[in-house]
């Protein structure tokens, strides 16, 4: 796989571009200013193998809140070890983590009778229903189910 450094100008400039052929598998591709690396764009495939293979700061939140790595099914776990993790869990956006969450609110919903005060999903990650445009953007506040 080809790298190819930049300049922050030709960066901006042509961020679609660069970001179509990283996704397409072609190359990574290194942001520099004033010959200084600055940032890497990087395709999916990249990032899941830094993700497994180098734990960031999620990792070590992960471990420090006693949540295991792998999280079984919520429905074999004891409601109280689920509820636990589902608050341990709150602020955490990593996609099994959040697949878990809405597993786990549905359990917790069943068990209660009532859903849980905090949404499974993180609003930043959710996609506003609505016509296409700027309304729809990814950072909209979504208002919680009643």
């Amino acid at each position: 796989m080809d790298e190819l450094c930049v300049s922050a100008s030709d960066f901006r400039v042509h961020l679609k571009d660069l970001a179509n052929n990283v996704a397409a598998g072609g190359q990574r591709v290194i942001m520099a200013r004033h010959g200084y690396k600055l940032v890497a764009l990087v395709s999916q495939e990249d990032l899941a193998f830094l993700r497994k293979h180098r734990p960031g700061v999620e990792a070590s939140a992960r471990e420090a809140a006693g949540i295991p790595r792998v999280l079984k099914h919520p429905e074999y776990m004891a409601f109280e070890e689920v509820e636990r993790l589902y608050r341990a869990t709150n602020d955490m956006t990593d996609d099994d983590i959040e697949n878990w969450r809405g597993k786990a609110s549905v359990v917790i919903w069943l068990k209660t009778g009532k859903r849980p005060e905090v949404p499974p999903y993180s609003v930043l990650r959710r996609k506003a229903p609505g016509p296409p445009g700027p309304a729809t953007e990814e950072t909209q506040s979504i208002p919680p189910d009643d």
